[in-house]
């Protein structure tokens, strides 16, 4: 089963930066210098990184394995709006550490993950395991929903025409929850097709 609670919130959090993890790998190295010793100089910051990549990965297989599907009509009387200008902004987060950043420069590493803590603390404390930017480069996009009970947040490929025909015509989806108040939703009949 998926992990519940805080621990579970955290995790999010770290996938959230998948993308950022390479970018601050490949990005921040010397290619005009021995790559090596800037590995072995500067080893916390690249095991770290390698240890939240692994970390994401694990999350998302987690996600599209998820324990816990339920396949169920979409409640008739709930409403729904996109919101993905919420996933853009929250993008805008990674722009710092890709600027600021200086490997083997101490006071920037500090300031860097003293920011990067901050930010985890917002997003676990405010609940927001639906911003996540990797999930958009797939494919998914952020509805919010009410009427819909224990749900604040949709997660779904389907877009906001066929998530209302499937809500008008009570079609069976796939719904499983990733974090508090956010579910993921998914065509009953694609599921279909991949299982056959």
């Amino acid at each position: 089963m998926m992990l519940n609670g805080y621990l579970q919130k955290w995790l999010f959090f770290i996938s959230s930066y998948f993308p950022l993890y390479f970018l601050m790998i490949f990005c921040k190295i010397d290619y005009s210098k021995n790559i090596r010793k800037q590995i072995s100089e500067n080893w916390v910051y690249f095991i770290t990184l390698s240890v939240f990549i692994l970390v994401s990965i694990y999350q998302l297989i987690k996600l599209f394995l998820a324990d816990g599907k339920k396949a169920k009509p979409l409640p008739k009387k709930m409403s729904i709006s996109p919101e993905s200008e919420a996933l853009m902004n929250y993008v805008v987060t990674y722009i710092t550490p890709i600027l600021s950043l200086e490997i083997g420069n101490t006071p920037s590493m500090i300031t860097n993950g003293t920011l990067f803590i901050i930010i985890g603390l917002i997003y676990v404390g405010s609940s927001v395991t639906f911003l996540n930017p990797l999930l958009g480069v797939l494919g998914y996009k952020i509805f919010a929903v009410t009427d819909f009970p224990g749900a604040h947040h949709l997660i779904s490929k389907l877009s906001f025409d066929e998530l209302e025909k499937s809500r008008n015509n009570q079609e069976i989806v796939q719904q499983f929850r990733i974090g508090e108040g956010v579910y993921v939703i998914k065509n009953k009949k694609m599921e279909m097709r991949r299982e056959k």
